[in-house]
């Protein structure tokens, strides 16, 4: 899957669906993209949820209207119901994304981070579609067709107590599994054809050739940030191209290693006269953008890192990570 800008809206014509689980996997979301029920979008980080909930709303009666994509670990949790139903405070109003979609889809990306009381609120909303606005009594109504993604199973977050049994239940009728790269190899050489077209007309550079070595590497790789970790290392390998041919060593990639553990393959030679700090720098660029794959925003990461928000923000920053 494919997106060539923030506004872009793909059809199932641009999802990129040459290995049989990608091509079952399309022919049931067009189905499923027909109907006006809440339908759930299930896989890994950079798998292409999002874009494949554009493709269902493209495919829907709705196309002509609004399409909201939310992130639901981005909302603040003092703000996160105001934002949804809205707020009513004194003599102004204000309405909440679900109420401006009226008519259209929402996508509410990574549902599982939402609070448990704003799940109870959201699972009414699921059911008839009204809502009440924050500090106001009076029920409003919008018609609105929600897609809800998870980049792991709803069930297991169940378990955790993360997500309410009755919300996964009302969500758990339309659900699609997105599938890891690592298990669709027929899909990469075309996805690396078309992101290497796509990278070389942003950049501004003749398209560069690969030879059967460098697609034969990305078909074993693991691929554990899958399809966005795919395009990543192409416009690595595109930015660092000579003589128009890519190489492995431009990927700049980590091998998987006994046990899970992940460090990088190198040699001396190709640090060049960098200092120990570029090096460093360049290392912890690497360890950013991977847990910034499965951490994506600064307060989950910085937790997980044990550093201030402010500190991960920082580095996040300078390296150009999450832009």
């Amino acid at each position: 899957m494919t997106e060539n800008s923030p506004h872009f809206m793909p059809t199932f014509a641009d999802i990129v669906a040459y290995s049989d689980a990608m091509q079952a996997l399309v022919t049931k979301a067009k189905k499923f993209a027909l109907l006006n029920v809440p339908l759930l979008i299930q896989g890994e980080t950079g798998t292409g949820k999002d874009l494949l909930a554009k493709a269902c709303h493209q495919e829907s009666k709705r196309r002509a209207n609004k399409f909201i994509a939310v992130n639901c670990a981005g909302l603040p949790t003092e703000d996160a119901e105001s934002e949804m139903f809205g707020q009513a405070k004194g003599d102004k109003t204000s309405i909440g994304f679900f109420e401006y979609a009226d008519g259209g889809t929402v996508l509410l990306d990574s549902v599982a981070e939402l609070s448990l009381p704003l799940q109870a609120k959201l699972l009414r909303f699921l059911t008839d579609g009204t809502f009440r606005r924050v500090g106001e009594e009076q029920e409003h109504y919008a018609d609105v067709r929600v897609i809800c993604t998870a980049q792991q199973s709803l069930q297991y977050a169940v378990q955790q107590g993360k997500v309410r049994s009755d919300l996964f239940h009302r969500l758990n009728v339309l659900t699609l599994d997105v599938p890891p790269l690592r298990e669709r190899q027929q899909d990469i050489q075309p996805l690396t054809q078309l992101f290497i077209q796509q990278i070389s007309q942003h950049l501004h550079i003749s398209t560069p050739q690969f030879s059967p070595d460098f697609i034969d590497y990305l078909q074993h790789y693991e691929w554990t940030g899958n399809v966005r970790e795919l395009y990543n290392a192409l416009y690595r390998a595109c930015s660092l191209a000579e003589n128009d041919q890519l190489s492995i060593q431009g990927l700049n990639l980590a091998e998987k290693v006994l046990m899970g553990v992940e460090h990088t393959i190198f040699s001396i030679d190709q640090f060049d006269n960098q200092t120990l700090d570029q090096i460093m720098a360049k290392f912890e660029s690497q360890v950013l953008n991977e847990f910034y794959q499965k951490y994506p925003s600064t307060r989950k990461l910085a937790n997980r890192l044990g550093l201030s928000h402010t500190a991960i923000a920082n580095k996040l920053k300078a390296y150009g990570i999450g832009k």
